[in-house]
């Protein structure tokens, strides 16, 4: 609601006036509703298709009766995780989930401004999803030092040895969770570029120039950040917002660069929250009677 207000999307809603920033909106609060908005509507369906299913499928795990609810999961220090099969599984869906929500944001906002022709201060987007998902893979962005340099960094950091660690239970093994690693950050990074970069960023930029867009959704981008796990505080994400923020400005207002750097990042993070874990019996108690 105050993304929003912010972005003046009930305001212009009520004045009857099209923004592309309506369907965007109404695309991260239920995926497809923006495409059925911009008359794409096979696409719409695919769309609440992937979320609907993924959805059920991670509240179907979530009622299970070994699923780790987070009080068992984290330990007070919120230092230590622990996983099991079903809480892995329910995991992968509710992300698969979440980030289907947020590329659908995106992919309305973009081509409602294919659309539009009236002008605007920043570029329209255009890179399609396959574009968005091959990124991470393309020379192109990795052989930038915008790239290569917070990499090198992060992977020192991920070098050292102590810090986040994930224990698993003897139903999940190591493999299972590097395979969970590279293909659920595939998604989020997809997602979370898509969204807080090639939707917000971008149109903030275009309301309230690059400086005051660039902090807008930083600041959101930070805030979407605070939870438990192995992820960055609100300050850290706020910081890690801005740099993408303004790789994503400097390239013209192209997210693949950023989609490559945050995938990486957050790989890199992964594998050492694995090496620091591993095999863990969760704690039982009998009681004979």
């Amino acid at each position: 609601m105050a993304l929003a207000c912010a972005l003046g999307v009930w305001p212009a809603a009520a004045r009857a006036q099209t923004s592309p920033a309506l369907p965007a909106v109404a695309s991260a609060i239920i995926p497809g509703v923006g495409q059925a908005m911009n008359g794409d509507y096979g696409e719409a369906a695919a769309h609440f298709g992937v979320f609907a299913l993924s959805l059920s499928a991670g509240l179907y795990y979530q009622r299970k009766p070994d699923f780790l609810s987070d009080d068992v999961r984290y330990d007070d220090a919120n230092n230590r995780e622990f996983i099991n099969q079903t809480t892995l599984r329910r995991d992968f869906a509710l992300r698969l989930a979440t980030d289907t929500a947020l590329y659908s944001s995106f992919a309305a906002y973009r081509d409602a401004r294919a659309r539009d022709d009236r002008s605007y201060r920043t570029p329209a987007p255009k890179e399609s999803l396959t574009d968005l998902a091959l990124a991470p893979f393309s020379w192109e962005f990795l052989s930038r030092p915008t790239t290569f340099i917070p990499l090198a960094l992060q992977a020192w950091a991920a070098s050292r040895k102590g810090g986040y660690g994930i224990y698993r239970a003897q139903d999940v093994s190591k493999g299972d969770l590097h395979a969970y690693n590279v293909t659920a950050n595939e998604f989020t990074a997809v997602g979370e570029e898509g969204f807080f970069r090639g939707f917000v960023n971008n149109d903030l930029s275009a309301r309230w120039g690059n400086g005051w867009g660039l902090a807008g959704s930083s600041l959101l981008f930070g805030i979407a950040h605070n939870g438990q796990g192995d992820t960055a505080s609100v300050v850290e994400a706020t910081i890690a917002g801005a740099y993408l923020g303004w790789v994503h400005q400097r390239n013209g207002f192209e997210i693949g660069e950023g989609v490559a750097l945050h995938y990486w990042i957050n790989v890199l993070a992964g594998i050492a929250a694995i090496r620091n874990g591993g095999s863990a019996p969760l704690l039982s108690i009998s009681v004979p009677f």
